[in-house]
């Protein structure tokens, strides 16, 4: 098993994918001679967070070639272009321009929340629509709304709140919990939504209040992290949030390792850096971990877009183990797919209009699009780490599937988003 697939391959496969049922709506009996329908997907192609971007890249074109397979939108292929967004802000709003200068409107992606909130604002100026793939801040459906974004997948509230919902119920022994999170708009988005989802359900499941630690907030991109280990080390909770995520987390915890960290907490959690830590690190594991996933595919078999999915990609790189990033950016070229056909246009207004209050099935089973807010309704999925004495040096412990009944807030965009029992947040 290798996940170390490169833009290259994946761009120039030729593997022949099924055309999932899913995709019959689509299917013309020939290509129409007009333009191909371009799609721009913003990633991080380079820096540290570049393997999370290649995990994008499979899925968006793992969807193109599916849907192309089965005879396109409209009658038109789908094309897929590409901007590396470095996970920066300012090359995020440069990627935006370039796509919707070279008439790419519609466009999906974007792994840093901080580079999505950069572009929102650009977006109905340039006539194009975003459709997140990753990117959870609470703010993209609140008081940074934009009509022209939509979001896809899970959010920062719903999925911490779960994961609070998890450990609450699962380990009601361990009570006091700190972090360790990056000083960016995501990292404080998660953090103070599973502390709200602590506050809540913690004494619903166990007549007990938590007792929440302050959290260190340590530099995005660090590459040193002794003093903040050290910090930790002294502190006198069980329970470790590491909010810090990607490569960062797997620096992280490579040096938390000399210091004994993960022997330390009794229960470790991992906002959504999913295959990443435990393929980096293998036998050194941290066990017991859980960590968030955009889509576990494990939790869906025997669902045809799911097993479709997991196949072609499996062909494509001959990785065992994909990303749930490879689930969202393949949900959010579905979704356009859906639109598009729904509106009988690539139009922007006509598309927005059409990505409204939108439900499609997709490798997490039937999904909703809020028409108020624009943000998705779907499973929050979670999966446990630990080493394991085999060649590959880790193994899955454990998964579970929270669906998001209760967790996701009521609509409100434009506004703050109101925790109901963090007052801190």
């Amino acid at each position: 098993m290798s996940n170390d697939f490169s833009r290259r391959q994946i761009t120039k496969s030729l593997a022949v994918f099924g055309a999932a049922s899913a995709f019959g709506s689509f299917t013309r009996p020939s290509f129409a001679q007009g333009q191909p329908i371009r799609l721009g997907l913003i990633s991080p192609l380079s820096g540290s967070q570049e393997v999370i971007g290649r995990y994008q890249l499979a899925g968006a074109t793992i969807a193109v070639n599916q849907i192309n397979q089965a005879g396109g939108v409209l009658g038109r292929k789908i094309e897929l272009v590409t901007r590396d967004d470095k996970a920066a802000p300012a090359a995020g709003v440069a990627a935006a321009k370039d796509l919707s200068g070279n008439g790419v409107n519609l466009m999906l992606g974007v792994l840093s929340s901080g580079v999505a909130l950069a572009i929102a604002p650009t977006l109905q100026a340039d006539k194009s629509v975003l459709v997140v793939s990753a990117a959870a801040a609470n703010e993209l459906t609140h008081d940074q709304f934009s009509p022209n974004v939509f979001r896809t997948a899970d959010h920062a509230y719903s999925r911490q709140r779960a994961l609070a919902k998890l450990v609450a119920g699962d380990y009601p022994a361990v009570s006091d919990w700190t972090a360790i999170n990056p000083q960016t708009a995501i990292g404080t988005s998660n953090w103070d939504s599973f502390v709200d989802g602590m506050l809540q359900f913690y004494p619903e499941l166990n007549k007990k209040d938590p007792k929440i630690t302050d959290a260190i907030w340590a530099k995005f991109g660090a590459t040193d992290y002794k003093n903040d280990i050290a910090q930790l080390m002294r502190s006198k909770s069980e329970g470790l949030y590491c909010g810090v995520y990607g490569g960062d987390a797997v620096t992280m915890f490579g040096q938390a390792a000399a210091y004994g960290l993960t022997k330390k907490f009794k229960v470790l959690v991992d906002p959504g850096s999913e295959f990443i830590i435990a393929q980096a690190m293998g036998k050194n594991t941290p066990p017991g971990l859980w960590s968030g996933f955009h889509w576990f595919y494990g939790a869906y078999k025997g669902q045809k877009i799911n097993d479709d999915l997991y196949d072609a990609y499996v062909k494509m790189t001959g990785d065992k183990y994909p990303a749930g990033y490879v689930g969202e950016a393949h949900t959010s070229v579905l979704a356009y797919a859906n639109a598009i056909q729904k509106a009988g246009s690539t139009d922007t207004d006509k598309v927005i209009a059409a990505l409204e209050g939108l439900e499609f099935d997709s490798c997490k089973g039937m999904r909703k699009i809020r028409k108020e807010d624009h943000q998705a309704i779907c499973d929050i999925n979670f999966v446990q780490f630990g080493p394991d004495d085999t060649e590959q040096g880790w193994k899955i412990t454990d998964f579970k599937v929270i669906k998001d009944e209760g967790l996701s807030e009521a609509p409100a965009p434009g506004q703050p988003l109101k925790f109901l029992y963090n007052k801190k947040g």
